[in-house]
């Protein structure tokens, strides 16, 4: 699919309901990862934000695709230039908010723009099992222990594919929703557009320029429903990535239960032992290359959800004389918060999964009684694997629940250090 046209990444948009209702109704196996899902809805459904090599031989979609980028830059360089109007903190806190906010969106996007033909390698590599092991790896006796493997494996499988299919149609109904809300918003509040912003000629202003004024609103509406669109596929592109990567890690772990329950001769097993550690490694390389290929997005990631926890809570104390005001920025903390806590689960589960990978090695039924090199390279896997593989954006910790904790505790100092400013 990474050297597919847009016909073949439309055809897979139009395809994901009747595909997860078959996973989900049937209880048939998953046709491919979900991240196919990700990036053919940031090719097709959000309109040229994914331009790999093979897509950007089309200049109609290349051209298309740098008109949303510099749409995108326009619409955060007008919110900037209207901070130094705001009369008061909650007025400065708001734009300060959406600045940040916006500017991780379009940090992320760039980040796409460079980087989708290394995005399409990371998707094929955690497609490892499937398309290498698995069709490489067959015992010469199949017993009844390894039905049950293989079966657990599948189950595993359809399980985190409808997790991740789960969480993108939860997700995107929430942000249209949440994109709704925001653009109803000057109905409640009073104010004249969505998002307080500049523009030349006063065009903003709806007693100078009324028609203008219309299509800025919808401007705004428009291009910030575009910017969550973008986010969502684009975090759950690389969230679901740790989930995959995990999986493949739980797939290890079994796989190496299941060569242990063989009776096989020491030959055979070096052999089996051999592809399992292939597959190990590539695991490991695969990480390499994401924490690569996303560093930066990852660091963005953590001074933004920083900064928007302690802004928006600071906000909402400001702001407790005023509900409608202080709603917003609540609402605005809570998606935050469910944003870092999803990155760090999912982390989480890649830092303990890679743990248990010793200990299944380990578990490998009478190990000790093979021969002296096979002994030699499971003491070297069990070693290997005290060294969690961890997701981090260098020199910011990895994202687990522990880095979370620091976050939150770090929030807390600021928002008492604002909080005794006031």
């Amino acid at each position: 699919m990474a050297s597919g046209d847009f016909r073949s990444y439309l055809r897979l948009v139009r395809g994901f309901f009747g595909e997860f209702r078959s996973v989900l109704r049937q209880k048939s196996q998953p046709p491919r990862l979900a991240l196919h899902y990700h990036r053919a809805f940031m090719v097709y459904g959000l309109l040229c934000i994914y331009p790999n090599r093979c897509l950007l031989a089309n200049s109609t979609y290349k051209h298309c695709n740098l008109f949303a980028l510099c749409n995108s830059s326009v619409f955060l360089l007008t919110v900037m230039l209207a901070v130094h109007e705001s009369t008061n903190v909650i007025d400065m806190g708001d734009d300060i908010v959406w600045i940040i906010g916006i500017t991780l969106i379009l940090t992320k996007i760039f980040y796409i723009y460079l980087c989708a033909n290394e995005i399409d390698e990371v998707i094929e590599d955690l497609n490892y099992y499937e398309e290498i092991f698995k069709p490489h790896n067959h015992l010469p006796l199949e017993l009844a222990e390894h039905e049950l493997a293989n079966a657990e494996i599948k189950r595993w499988q359809r399980f985190c594919y409808l997790v991740e299919s789960t969480m993108l149609i939860s997700v995107v109904s929430f942000l249209l929703l949440f994109n709704f809300a925001i653009g109803v918003q000057p109905l409640i509040t009073g104010t004249e557009l969505p998002f307080h912003v500049i523009l030349p000629f006063g065009w903003h202003h709806t007693e100078i320029h009324p028609h203008s004024h219309a299509f800025i609103y919808i401007w705004q509406y428009i291009t910030s429903q575009y910017n969550l669109l973008s986010i969502c596929n684009i975090d759950l592109l690389g969230i679901h990535s740790f989930l995959h990567t995990a999986l493949n890690l739980k797939i290890l772990c079994i796989e190496l239960r299941k060569l242990g329950e063989g009776q096989l001769d020491n030959d055979l097993f070096h052999v089996q032992f051999c592809k399992i550690v292939q597959f190990h490694q590539h695991i490991i390389r695969t990480v390499q290359k994401v924490n690569r290929v996303f560093r930066g997005s990852f660091i963005a990631q953590m001074i933004a959800s920083f900064c928007l926890i302690s802004m928006s809570t600071f906000e909402t104390m400001a702001a407790s004389e005023d509900p409608k005001v202080a709603a917003k920025f609540i609402l605005l903390m809570i998606i935050t918060f469910v944003q870092l806590s999803y990155w760090c689960l999912a982390g989480t589960l890649v830092y303990s999964q890679s743990l248990d990978v010793a200990q299944a090695a380990f578990d490998i039924m009478d190990w000790h009684t093979k021969s002296v090199v096979i002994q030699r390279n499971i003491l070297f896997m069990i070693r290997r694997c005290q060294r969690p593989l961890v997701y981090a954006g260098s020199p910011f910790p990895p994202f687990t629940l522990t880095t979370y904790s620091i976050i939150l505790k770090q929030c807390y100092r600021v928002l008492a250090l604002l909080r005794e400013s006031m």
